[in-house]
């Protein structure tokens, strides 16, 4: 049993690699693909015990997907010397074509020592910002800040410096001046 259970460990661990092992230094799209790049970060009380998915579609085509981001143990780290964030920066590989962040969902404890008396918090976001991808290209969309607190909102903004510190330290691509810019910004409130 012992045995199966190392060969086991050693069969999941073998099929891990990092983003820096794909992408090999470089963040040229394979062919006939685009990349999109964003983060997913958050502002809560307690990061440990949130969490958030979010779901993407295709206006052209049919294609769809969810990215998921742990605030407890995803991180993104920014240039040497910054603050990292709790949150993940998110690289999504697509036909090109016209994309749509669509919905967004959150799940939060704010002091899970004193369960059932902490509180417990859970939030959908529509947030309906479009997005376009080129073959060959790579865009930035910026950040999806969940701020959870009393009255959760999703927030967009630029955080090229950071977003772009961590794919140099830590997805190891040096060349970053090909990427199409193109942020989102504005806030939406919790939708039921």
């Amino acid at each position: 049993m012992r045995r199966l259970l190392t060969l086991c460990l050693a069969a999941l661990l073998a099929g891990c690699s990092t983003m820096a092992d794909q992408l090999h230094g470089s963040l040229q799209p394979p062919a006939g693909l685009g990349y999109a790049v964003f983060s997913m970060t958050a502002r809560t009380y307690n990061p440990s015990y949130a969490s958030a998915n979010l779901s993407w579609r295709g206006l052209d085509n049919g294609q769809r997907g969810v990215v998921y981001a742990n605030f407890g143990t995803d991180t993104v780290f920014g240039e040497e010397g910054m603050t990292p964030v709790d949150g993940k920066l998110q690289l999504l590989a697509l036909p090109p074509g016209r994309y749509q962040l669509q919905q967004a969902y959150a799940q939060w404890n704010d002091d899970p020592e004193r369960w059932p008396f902490g509180y417990q918090g859970n939030a959908s976001f529509r947030l309906d910002k479009q997005f376009e991808v080129r073959a060959g290209q790579t865009v930035y969309l910026g950040q999806v800040r969940f701020n959870l607190d009393y009255r959760p909102d999703v927030e967009f903004g630029d955080e090229q410096k950071r977003d772009f510190g961590h794919m140099k330290r830590v997805w190891k691509v040096n060349d970053l001046s090909t990427i199409r810019l193109q942020p989102f910004s504005g806030k939406v409130g919790r939708g039921y």
